[in-house]
């Protein structure tokens, strides 16, 4: 990693906490996207980045194929490496994410599957209450 690079982890994409209340919701959101496009991964928080798909779950094919022409060998290949690249995606996204919330709403969305998917929850929680605030102001 060059020391360019290394810059970019510190303050430079430091991110404020979410309020419990969502009451910073629409500025953390921007922030948020900011940073994590910074780290080039904003098709994960948005959802885009899709999990590569499994060579052995595809028509034909089960979970005891294992690869035995070259063909089948570099596509098994290119799947790990794509599965290894949207795994750090994923974790990087999602670390960003929990660095920055509360721990009562790190409970609520722990197990969700994706960065995509925890973004989205937090988009659904607190949108209609900045709606709410906005009208109000």
């Amino acid at each position: 990693m060059s020391s360019s690079n290394s810059k970019l982890g510190d303050d430079f994409l430091r991110v404020p906490k979410l309020a419990a209340d969502g009451e910073n919701w629409m500025t953390y959101k921007d922030r948020l996207s900011w940073s994590v496009d910074a780290r080039g991964f904003l098709s994960h928080l948005d959802g885009t980045e899709k999990k590569p798909i499994d060579p052995s779950t595809l028509s034909g094919r089960g979970a005891s194929w294992a690869p035995t022409t070259s063909d089948e060998i570099r596509e098994l290949s290119a799947y790990r490496t794509a599965m290894k690249e949207w795994h750090i995606g994923e974790a990087i996204t999602k670390q960003q994410i929990a660095g920055t919330i509360p721990d009562s709403l790190f409970i609520q969305v722990k197990n969700l599957a994706t960065a995509g998917e925890i973004f989205m929850y937090l988009s659904n929680l607190f949108e209609k209450r900045s709606r709410v605030v906005s009208v109000e102001l």
